[in-house]
């Protein structure tokens, strides 16, 4: 057998391989996400209630039952609409990444930026764009964890510039997205086209030297009218604390 044909053979089955080891995978849950102006109306109520009930100028049983049902809804431990954890106990407690960092960004606009911190900011409103002149493909973000950080069991991505249907619609959005651990492919993402945290369940992930997940565009939603693609956030869940 000629050298260059046992050189193909061997290339082929080493991309069989690596296409096997890298799973393809759809949301295990997706929670929509709703920022319309009577969901930022029901929140300004929350608020004010939040603030009487704080001040002791309000009592719970002094409420209507639609205020105790819109309190419920809510919650008491996040700080507005756009809050993503909370102020009660959560996985970021002891654990998280210690830098978040990316192959491009768009420039700011005036004070809105669009750096990559913005994608795990754990706040809604912000979001990373990325800078190429296209879509985007191949464009990626990079997140680094020190050694024993907290293992991962879940990743939840709110894909799009959310902040508002308009911005959602007339900006790109990621329709695959793959993940690597330490430079080793280690999952594609199929992404809904949706305003919503997508959430995607592993076995713990983590590593006792320092590691690095890293996500890659591969293929896109087109936007309206701008061909730069968003993410909003790309944030965790997982074991070890507490």
């Amino acid at each position: 057998m000629k050298k260059s044909t046992l050189l193909l053979i061997l290339c082929f089955q080493l991309i069989l391989a690596n296409g096997q080891e890298v799973e393809t995978l759809n949301p295990s849950s997706v929670h929509l996400l709703d920022f319309s102006e009577k969901a930022k109306a029901e929140w300004a109520q929350r608020d004010t209630l939040m603030s009487k009930l704080a001040s002791n100028r309000l009592k719970w049983d002094e409420m209507s039952k639609e205020e105790q049902v819109l309190m419920e809804k809510f919650g008491e431990v996040y700080e507005d609409i756009w809050d993503i954890v909370g102020g009660g106990c959560s996985w970021y407690c002891g654990g998280g990444p210690h830098k978040v960092s990316a192959s491009s960004f768009l420039k700011s606009q005036g004070k809105i930026s669009y750096a990559p911190k913005n994608a795990h900011d754990l706040n809604y409103k912000n979001a990373w764009v990325e800078g190429s002149d296209a879509y985007g493909i191949g464009e990626y973000l990079e997140y680094k964890f020190t050694a024993g950080s907290p293992r991962i069991t879940k990743i939840k991505v709110v894909n799009g510039y959310v902040k508002s249907e308009t911005a959602y619609q007339n900006n790109s959005r990621v329709k695959q997205l793959k993940v690597y651990l330490n430079d080793k492919a280690f999952a594609i993402f199929n992404l809904e086209d949706k305003i919503a945290c997508q959430s995607f369940n592993f076995e713990p992930i983590g590593e006792k030297t320092d590691w690095i997940l890293k996500f890659e565009i591969l293929d896109v939603y087109k936007g309206d009218k701008y061909d730069d693609t968003a993410i909003s956030e790309i944030y965790f869940d997982g074991i070890d604390v507490h």
